[in-house]
């Protein structure tokens, strides 16, 4: 196990503890000696605080949590007439992980799908597992307008914008992982590293998939669901064996679905193309009259019309064997809100499968909902969709 590294704060508090204990073991003591150390226990004091490696306590925490012994005492005991074990499980099922841990996998699973990454969609981060209703308030501003006042005229009652709000809930997801008895109380740090990677993809995974076609009843919704209809569709062309074909297409093809959004929207930093990898392959083999390809490279960001390509892996893709369309989403993506809360750990040693193999089930839990916020009820809406097929 790697050994905490040496701070200048620690080397200090040494220093300080090391003459107040010289003072403090004299015979007699001055007056002057009183007040020496009277400020070497005050710098004491102030010097523990910035001693610690930031997070150290908690990985400490962390630590006694993955070798098998829980921070909190346990309490469990034999139901008289069960034969089940009952034990205290923590805050909300679970114990929080460190906050380095959770921002490190926050920031991977938007590496993974761009739907989570809060530079792109207005992701709002809790600071808990619950996640309350929490409503999101704004106005139809599509034909909102100041009106013009003679400066002898008296101002007529205006007519303000249609209040409209959407609320965020949280739907729970899960992951398990397991791991043996030995491998927890001997490699702290690459077991951590491996549960922070498993965790990453396997959340980025399953609630991606909601992201890009939940319901927003029974799951959050996706941003192709509350995104709204172009009317465009195009062929792509897409062969079984050989993939998406490349073919001549000119910006017109993409121009009905471009004007399809308010310019409002499409002035916004975060309006971009969302699609899949394959539909992505695809895009890219596209040339103008010309010969140009469709897709260029802008300050290190592929863009088409001026506008950056993201890739969602779940953003659906022509499969010309079921007859399934593909789709791509154009449009603001600010107004597409997502919310996760932290992520929660469990440890169980008596899970069946599992105990009699050595090992111990780590449940990770997290909550998420999302919702695309349009004020304007369809009027003006900041997201659309091309539909693609073979």
């Amino acid at each position: 196990m790697a050994k905490q590294p040496i701070t200048a704060a620690m080397v200090e508090l040494r220093a300080a503890i090391t003459e107040a204990e010289t003072i403090s073991a004299k015979a007699e003591m001055t007056k002057r000696d009183e007040a020496r150390v009277n400020v070497l226990l005050a710098k004491i004091a102030a010097l523990r605080k910035d001693a610690v490696a930031p997070d150290d306590s908690t990985f400490r925490w962390f630590r006694t949590f993955l070798s098998g012994s829980d921070p909190t005492p346990e309490l469990r005991g034999m139901q008289e007439g069960t034969q089940t074990i009952s034990w205290t499980d923590g805050s909300q099922g679970g114990y929080f992980v460190p906050q380095e841990f959770y921002n490190t996998m926050v920031y991977g699973m938007a590496q993974y799908d761009p739907l989570l990454d809060e530079n792109v969609c207005t992701v709002i981060r809790s600071d808990s597992l619950k996640l309350r209703p929490y409503r999101l308030p704004g106005w139809d501003l599509s034909t909102f307008a100041a009106t013009k006042v003679a400066e002898s005229a008296q101002q007529l009652a205006g007519t303000p914008p249609t209040s409209a709000g959407q609320q965020l809930n949280g739907f729970m997801y899960r992951l398990t992982l397991d791991a043996t008895l030995e491998l927890e109380q001997d490699d702290f740090q690459p077991i951590m590293d491996q549960m922070q990677a498993a965790y990453t993809i396997g959340f980025a995974r399953g609630i991606g998939e909601d992201l890009a076609l939940g319901n927003g009843s029974t799951a959050p919704q996706g941003v192709l669901s509350g995104a709204s209809n172009s009317g465009v569709t195009l062929s792509t062309g897409f062969h079984t064996v050989l993939g998406p074909n490349a073919s001549n297409t000119d910006n017109i093809d993409f121009q009905p679905a471009y004007f399809s959004v308010n310019r409002y929207h499409r002035a916004s930093p975060r309006c971009a193309w969302v699609m899949s990898d394959a539909t992505y392959q695809w895009v890219r083999k596209l040339t103008d009259g010309v010969g140009r390809p469709l897709v260029s490279i802008k300050k290190d960001v592929e863009v088409l019309m001026g506008k950056p390509v993201l890739v969602s892996p779940s953003i659906p893709s022509v499969n010309a064997s079921l007859g399934t369309p593909g789709y791509i989403v154009f449009g603001d993506l600010a107004h597409y809100f997502v919310r996760v809360s932290r992520m929660t750990l469990t440890r169980n040693t008596q899970a069946a499968n599992a105990i009699e193999y050595g090992k111990a089930l780590y449940t990770g839990r997290m909550r998420a909902d999302a919702q695309v916020f349009d004020p304007s009820g369809g009027n003006t809406p900041p997201l659309t969709y091309i539909t693609l097929t073979a």
